[in-house]
This record gives C-alpha cells, sequence and structure tokens, in this order.
C-alpha cells in the first residue's frame, strides 16, 4: 500500500482547468450568437416535428416582443428599421446594405438564417426565416408595415422593408 501511495504523490496532477472566465467578450458575443441562433433553429424544428404551424408561433412571439418594446406609439421606419438591425446582428447577422429613410426604410443582410446551422438541425432556411415575421406585430402598433424577403438560402441573404401602414 505505501508503494502505490508514494507512486500517487510523485505524479504530476492532471487537474481540470476551468476557463469560462478566460473568454473574452468577443468572443462571449460570437457563442451568445450561436446560442441564440440555435435556439431558434431548435425551436423550428420541435415546432415542425409536431405539426405545429410556424405562423402562429411566429405571430404570438411578435405580440409577446411587442409587449416589450414599450408604449405603442408612432414610430418612422428609419427609427424601426435601425432598432431591428440591431437586433438581428445580435443574433449574427451582417448588415450588407441600409437605406434609412423616413418615408421607406430598406435593408439587406445576411448571416441569419444561419444556412449551416439550420443543416445541422435539418431544417430548411426558408422556415427558419419565417421568424422575420414575429416584427409585423411590433410594427403594426407603431403604424408601421413590416415586409421582408428571403432572396438567398445558401448565405440566407434577406430584404427588410419598412414603410408607413398606408401604404
Amino acid at each position: 500500500m505505501a508503494e502505490i501511495k508514494e507512486k500517487a504523490e510523485t505524479e504530476p496532477s492532471e487537474r481540470f482547468e476551468a476557463a469560462y472566465a478566460d473568454y473574452t467578450g468577443d468572443e462571449l458575443l460570437e457563442q451568445a450568437q450561436g446560442n441564440a441562433q440555435a435556439a431558434l433553429v431548435a425551436t423550428v424544428a420541435f415546432l415542425q416535428a409536431r405539426s405545429i404551424p410556424i405562423a402562429e408561433w411566429a405571430a404570438a412571439l411578435g405580440a409577446s416582443f411587442a409587449l416589450e418594446w414599450g408604449e405603442p406609439e408612432p414610430w418612422a421606419p428609419d427609427e424601426f428599421l435601425d432598432a431591428m438591425l440591431t437586433n438581428y446582428r445580435s443574433l449574427g447577422a451582417t448588415v450588407n446594405r441600409a437605406d434609412l429613410g423616413q418615408e421607406r426604410a430598406e435593408a439587406e443582410m445576411t448571416g441569419f438564417p444561419d444556412p449551416e446551422q439550420c443543416a445541422r438541425f435539418g431544417v430548411a432556411v426558408a422556415e427558419v426565416a419565417r421568424f422575420h415575421d414575429t416584427a409585423a406585430a411590433i410594427a403594426e402598433v407603431r403604424g408601421l408595415r413590416w415586409r421582408w424577403s428571403l432572396d438567398d438560402d445558401a448565405t440566407g441573404k434577406t430584404r427588410l422593408v419598412v414603410e408607413p401602414a398606408g401604404r
């Protein structure tokens, strides 16, 4: 027994070293963006597996999100799209072009939905892109009309348009 104890005392320790506190803010942001997108993609996969309409989920989510945007009041298209682009960037999207006008605002972005992540979960990019419908409820109570189109499944290239509701 003494022989075993002596051997254990002389071998270097292979102790686990925690790394959670070593990550930079940029590294944590990248991880958070991936986690947020994964949660959305996994949710769409879950909904599809149970035959729950994605349109109903997006509408309900949009109604909930609208409550978090404060009191309904008129917004200009440029203000609204600017706020939405900030939200999309927090999910990992890249804004490639933005024309923020007070009467009409339009932008083009890539990276949300992330086509590679959609493929890993076995979900079509177009189905995850229906998350964009959540913004319609938020826009509506602010006197705006929200439209979007997925222009390229391979890159997630999406066009966003915001106009006053009467147009």
